[in-house]
């Protein structure tokens, strides 16, 4: 059960990421909706955009590789006090930060695998599997992609 379980929280994530496989179904209603594609296309001048003062595409995407590092810590008992204000910063970046950003929520998705993945079968049910990091990623993303349309 364990083992299903962690190869389906793999497969979400790298769906969430990457996007759909073209000819299968997705758990997304766009088969290049992921996050990679979704960033890669932005300049960093469009990913700092703040339409009505709302946060950028930037911030939510740094905020995306800090909970993701942050459920990697937890689960691996680091319970330390998170300034999550701080995680949707910085808003605004140049080219080099921007990249820098993108990086920084590849390498969280590693890291939460990782962590997720040392887990023993009861304990990995026990975090939900990783259910929760998904479903906030998704809300990201998506927040993300109605910003790119006002971008």
């Amino acid at each position: 059960m364990s083992d299903a379980l962690f190869e389906r929280l793999k497969e979400t994530l790298r769906e969430t990421y990457e996007g759909g496989v073209p000819g299968e179904g997705t758990e997304y209603l766009d088969h290049d909706s992921g996050i990679r594609s979704t960033l890669r296309g932005l300049s960093a001048e469009r990913a700092s955009a703040r339409p009505d003062g709302r946060p950028s595409v930037a911030a939510h995407a740094r905020h995306m590789a800090f909970h993701l590092r942050v459920v990697a810590e937890w689960v691996q008992g680091v319970r330390a006090k998170r300034d999550w204000l701080a995680s949707f910063e910085p808003q605004t970046v140049n080219e080099e930060e921007w990249a820098l950003i993108q990086q920084e929520v590849e390498d969280a998705r590693a890291e939460f695998l990782r962590a997720m993945g040392a887990l023993e079968p009861d304990r990995l049910a026990g975090e939900g599997a990783g259910l929760g990091a998904i479903a906030h990623l998704a809300y990201h993303l998506g927040a993300i992609r109605q910003l790119v349309h006002r971008v």
